[in-house]
């Protein structure tokens, strides 16, 4: 079979890493000829990897991204011969002239507390752009022979809002190598080191852990990648963020790494006591499976997401309740013995979430057809 991997919305991210992992999985799976439709960036990662795998570079978005998706694509599949079109990024082809899978894996769109919490601020013509985003990902679910998610919590906020033909809840995973969780000291020079790993938005709640920052009596210090300085987004809340922020760096609170990947960025865990996550809007969060893999006790905000991935491993406070945020740490910090149940029971969680599992579903739904998965939700982790 050949199967067309469409990911030119895979610039940087959660994306990004998505579609460079799921190209190293694919690449020991010979059994299919794949054709990965990328933008530049990820093209180095990608190119050479197999004999079975094939790369075609386009960088597109907006309107662009629309019409190449609805005109293009389609005489793009016919000419290359595709059998199965696998969609990552949300947005499907509408008439397909062959078997598509659909990846939904952006919450914004279908999630009450983005629209409840945090929609409302945004200006009108962010608002009408964000409508117009989530009709085309509802038409897009509908028209999808199958819609993969990668958490229940994100099916559940999906089937709230569209009927689907099938849908299947395949978990990512994390790569146990990049991390070599080992017993370390804590709070060296008597500082509590915070991190939070992540890139800045409004859903991230950055401001939440901001504002819990001063209320904590031990000495602590954030280290994070989570900079609203960042120049490639902007939004309402943003200059309070920045403010905050500067605020805190003065008072040496807080550490702006920038936007970190590869090494670099996994080495930051190595540098931390506790992993702080206060993002609430996640179709799946990457950096709980990351921390939990490099032994971290975690502290998440307490959404459906946080507890999919985390379960007892973890604890949970309000998720806009600052006050809650700085009671959860302070009590981490003050028990060793927490400390170390969290970090044994993240160890044993993260297990359940293995890259090989999400890529036997998905070639298990390449080689399959509508009529042998009707109407039928699965869960893997």
């Amino acid at each position: 079979m050949r199967i067309l991997i469409h990911a030119v919305a895979a610039k940087m991210g959660g994306a990004g890493t998505y579609i460079r992992t799921l190209a190293r999985e694919l690449a020991q799976a010979p059994e299919h000829d794949y054709l990965f439709l990328v933008p530049e960036a990820q093209a180095p990662a990608i190119r050479g990897l197999a004999p079975h795998i094939s790369l075609l570079v386009n960088n597109l978005c907006g309107l662009r991204r629309l019409w190449f998706d609805q005109i293009e694509l389609p005489r793009l599949l016919r000419r290359e011969r595709i059998d199965v079109l696998f969609s990552t990024a949300n947005f499907a082809t509408f008439f397909c002239p062959c078997r598509q899978l659909l990846l939904v894996r952006n919450s914004l769109y279908f999630s009450m507390l983005y629209r409840e919490h945090i929609l409302p601020r945004k200006n009108r013509r962010a608002q009408v752009a964000e409508s117009l985003r989530r009709f085309l990902a509802r038409c897009s679910a509908r028209a999808a022979d199958v819609v993969i998610t990668p958490s229940q919590a994100m099916l559940y906020e999906l089937q709230a809002a569209v009927p689907l033909r099938s849908a299947q809840v395949s978990h990512y995973g994390v790569d146990r190598k990049r991390f070599s969780p080992a017993p370390r000291p804590f709070a060296p020079q008597s500082v509590v080191r915070l991190l939070f790993t992540s890139l800045y938005a409004e859903h991230k709640n950055l401001g939440t852990l901001l504002r819990a920052l001063p209320q904590l009596d031990a000495k602590c210090r954030l280290i994070t990648t989570c900079d609203p300085g960042w120049e490639k987004i902007h939004n309402p809340i943003r200059a309070a963020d920045r403010a905050l922020a500067l605020e805190l760096q003065q008072l040496g609170l807080l550490e702006l790494t920038g936007v970190l990947a590869g090494a670099a960025l996994d080495q930051l865990y190595g540098r931390a006591d506790i992993f702080v996550y206060p993002a609430v809007v996640e179709s799946f969060g990457h950096p709980l499976l990351e921390a939990m893999a490099a032994g971290l006790p975690v502290v998440a905000a307490d959404v459906p997401i946080n507890r999919e991935l985390c379960g007892e491993a973890a604890l949970y406070f309000s998720p806009f309740d600052d006050a809650d945020c700085a009671r959860q740490l302070a009590a981490l910090i003050a028990d060793a013995d927490a400390r170390a149940r969290l970090s044994r029971q993240g160890l044993q969680r993260v297990e359940k979430f293995q890259w090989s599992s999400h890529v036997r579903v998905l070639l298990r739904q390449f080689a399959g057809s509508p009529e042998l998965f009707p109407q039928t939700v699965e869960s893997h982790a």
